[in-house]
């Protein structure tokens, strides 16, 4: 029970800076949503993330794509929910208690929604080094960081996600 209830803490201590990055306008925000997506870490602008959830009941919708994983009721609005990992070209995402859906906000699309194997936290790019992005790093990535132990983070491009071919279009 105390985990549960620390996990729902550390969730809300997450969506309210979620909403105080959102709610800051003009100044750049250095802040990113760090994610675990198969065996590799990710970084995503807090712009670009709505919300943070548990994966919700998930509709299947037939003849799409295995990465697409279905349409979920969020609070009346319906999301399409895709497995990012397996998107990506990389296993699907083995189901946990761990497992959360991004829903995203971005200029292109509204009601999408990716599902990541967990939620690491806020981490600041400041504190990191930018490494240089090879040809062949593709996973929509816009800058690779380096922390302070030495784990690499790719920044997630998501409005070049969402502007995919690929992704915009799950049926077969």
């Amino acid at each position: 029970m105390a985990q549960t209830s620390n996990l729902r803490e550390f969730q809300e201590a997450i969506l309210s800076k979620l909403k105080d990055a959102a709610s800051q306008v003009g100044g750049e925000s250095f802040s990113r949503l760090g994610v675990t997506v198969g065996d590799k870490r990710f970084l995503i602008n807090l712009q670009d993330v709505k919300e943070v959830l548990p994966v919700p009941p998930l509709q299947l919708v037939p003849f799409t794509k295995p990465w697409f994983l279905g349409v979920a009721n969020v609070r009346g609005n319906l999301y399409s929910i895709s497995d990012l990992a397996q998107f990506m070209g990389m296993q699907p995402t083995p189901r946990s208690v761990n497992n959360r859906i991004l829903l995203l906000s971005t200029e292109s699309t509204t009601q999408v929604a990716l599902m990541v194997d967990s939620l690491i936290g806020l981490r600041s790019i400041q504190t990191m080094q930018v490494k240089p992005v090879e040809d062949d790093a593709d996973f929509f990535s816009m800058n690779i960081y380096m922390d302070t132990e030495g784990n690499d983070w790719l920044e997630l491009d998501v409005e070049a996600l969402v502007q995919n071919k690929g992704f915009v279009q799950p049926t077969y």
